[in-house]
């Protein structure tokens, strides 16, 4: 009767490889179908700024271009004929000139220099 009893075991060690094995294969399906997944959105989002690289791209060419027709000599003279544009002219104070043979030795000896600063300096922005 005692050997009727333990042959009715149920295998546990061959279950829990067959569990074991199982486990591993469906995390293996899993992350196989996570990273087709991941790949694809990578790949449209990929196509997606490709395409906006390519618009602005084409923007780009387009805004040069207009630059280079609005800042042609032609179209400037052309404007300023049509009293669009103002000019005024550049007086003597506003203009700074450079004599490279001008310094006098005691002027190099005391750091004077002949270079004056202009008076209307343009403030970048």
């Amino acid at each position: 009767m005692n050997r009727r009893r333990h042959a009715n075991i149920v295998p546990v060690a061959a279950l829990v490889r067959w569990v074991v094995v199982a486990f591993f294969l469906g995390t293996a399906g899993l992350s196989y179908v996570y990273f087709k997944n991941q790949m694809q959105t990578t790949g449209n989002e990929i196509r997606s700024l490709e395409s906006q690289l390519a618009s602005l791209t084409t923007q780009d060419d387009t805004v040069r271009a207009q630059i280079d027709r609005l800042s042609s000599h032609s179209y400037l003279q052309r404007r300023l004929a049509e009293g669009f544009i103002q000019l005024t002219p550049i007086t003597d104070d506003c203009i700074v000139r450079v004599h490279p043979g001008s310094r006098t030795a005691a002027a190099a000896t005391d750091g004077i220099d002949d270079v004056q600063p202009v008076s209307n300096r343009v403030v970048a922005q």
